[in-house]
């Protein structure tokens, strides 16, 4: 099977939103602070989001949506991100700049 490449087409629809998040690795047995963020995106396969804290390509992190969810104008009201799932990264980036440490990543849900 060929791999897809990063600037070729996505096979799933995108849809933008800004929702409060909150992050932690699966295996975490409540020690470890809580990551916190904004998903930016989300399709039926997984979502993009950013947050305060670096984790490694193939952790698997529970994310939980903390915040409101504003409606996209060209949405129907039923495509909504899950409230909370199991997600594994796929890719990170580092989005650091002189204000503020984020962290941008590629989730895929683990269903």
């Amino acid at each position: 099977m060929k791999k897809k490449r990063r600037n070729e087409p996505r096979a799933d629809h995108r849809i933008a939103t800004a929702v409060a998040i909150v992050c932690r690795p699966y295996s975490s047995k409540g020690r470890m602070r809580l990551a916190e963020g904004v998903m930016r995106n989300f399709s039926s396969r997984g979502a993009y989001i950013e947050i305060n804290q670096e984790f490694k390509i193939g952790t698997i992190l529970i994310v939980r949506m903390v915040g409101c969810l504003p409606a996209p104008s060209f949405s129907d009201g039923r495509e909504k991100p899950r409230s909370i799932c199991l997600v594994e990264i796929k890719w990170e980036q580092d989005l650091t700049d002189v204000e503020k440490c984020l962290y941008g990543m590629g989730l895929r849900y683990l269903d």
